[in-house]
């Protein structure tokens, strides 16, 4: 195998460098992101076009932002740009405290290799180095599977912007890494996770008790299909699926969702949660559930999440009042179990309860 390739004969990540471009390679960017911007055409991706660039706006990159070339042996192997204030995509979200990164872009002889996540790291790094509190970026909101990939890079979803004429943007930022061992991230939940669903739905009764009469036992692929259908576009969609995955060790852990989306009213409701046993006790299922608040409260703007527990998951009802929900009334014998009916406990949090617990 020579060096600089994989075994297939691909360029490898760990030949290439970044570095600060200048104009003299302003004709390389040019035609780099009008490639780039046809391949998405040609496989329906509705980002970029190759007619929206052109010389000019190549040349302002480097008025108005700083230009970032991945390089091997001097080719141009992918890029991305900087700037520290987008309120353009961010709205009032905007803060001139955080580095912003567009134009991401990897040549096609170069993709497959992780050149686009060893990009966005190191974009990050750059930008804590800078003394930026962060780094953000936007991606269109229909690609549910963008959006994943993002995601499972450690991106947050901090909310959508409309850029008018039906197009729009998902808005992420890379959090600072806490340093615990047990950090998840969640991310959209796909079909390559029904096994692990499969797996800890051990019983009639365990599946009963974590997802309600919504799924059926034994979980089948089409039923879990059925259940993605239309899910993860948080403008339209009234439900969002996530897969709680292990940042160590990358491992899937849970499964957590936001049902009954109702944006006139500002509602929602967390279902569906359940734990791998293996991970139990390690403070995971709290995480999961205080990161579906945030984007709950801070990412879709709602005023109200609700939820449901069974009266005999005690330790369901204790981990749920501990990331604030409040009791609010019971559902007298709900659901039968085995010889007896079992009451729900229905729990609420508002988003002004959820600030005050999280107020810096």
């Amino acid at each position: 195998m020579k060096a600089g390739t994989t075994d297939n004969n691909h360029p490898s990540q760990s030949m290439i460098t970044i570095v600060r471009g200048d104009h003299t390679r302003a004709g390389e960017i040019l035609t780099l992101l009008q490639q780039a911007a046809g391949w998405m055409e040609r496989n329906g991706i509705k980002q970029w076009t190759p007619g929206q660039f052109n010389e000019e706006d190549i040349a302002n990159y480097f008025v108005d932002r700083e230009v970032y070339l991945a390089l091997q042996d001097n080719e141009l192997a992918g890029m991305f740009t900087l700037q520290f204030s987008d309120p353009v995509y961010w709205g009032y979200r905007n803060d001139e405290s955080y580095a912003y990164l567009h134009r991401l872009s990897v040549a096609e002889s170069y993709r497959g290799i992780g050149l686009g996540s060893h990009m966005l790291q190191y974009a990050a790094d750059l930008a804590k180095e800078k003394g930026c509190k962060g780094l953000r970026f936007d991606t269109v909101a229909h690609n549910v599977k963008l959006n994943g990939y993002y995601q499972s890079l450690g991106f947050h979803y901090m909310g959508t912007n409309d850029m008018g004429g039906g197009r729009l943007v998902n808005l992420y930022e890379k959090f600072e890494d806490t340093g615990n061992e047990d950090e998840i991230i969640l991310r959209y939940f796909r079909e390559d996770d029904f096994g692990y669903l499969k797996s800890w739905s051990v019983s009639p009764e365990f599946l009963k008790q974590w997802a309600g009469p919504s799924l059926t036992f034994p979980l089948e692929d089409q039923e879990l299909r059925k259940y993605m259908e239309d899910s993860n576009h948080p403008v339209h969609s009234k439900l969002l699926i996530y897969s709680a995955v292990h940042k160590a060790s990358g491992q899937v852990v849970g499964h957590i969702s936001l049902a009954a989306i109702d944006r006139d009213n500002r509602s929602a409701r967390v279902g569906r949660v359940v734990l791998d046993p293996v991970y139990r006790g390690r403070g995971i299922g709290k995480r999961m559930m205080n990161e579906m608040l945030r984007i709950a409260f801070e990412g879709l703007e709602l005023h109200r999440v609700s939820l449901g527990a069974f009266d005999f998951n005690t330790s369901a009802l204790n981990s749920y009042e501990a990331a604030g929900f409040r009791r609010e009334g019971i559902q007298r014998e709900a659901a039968w179990f085995s010889d007896r009916y079992v009451d729900c406990i229905e729990m609420s949090i508002l988003d002004r309860e959820w600030r005050e617990i999280h107020r810096n």
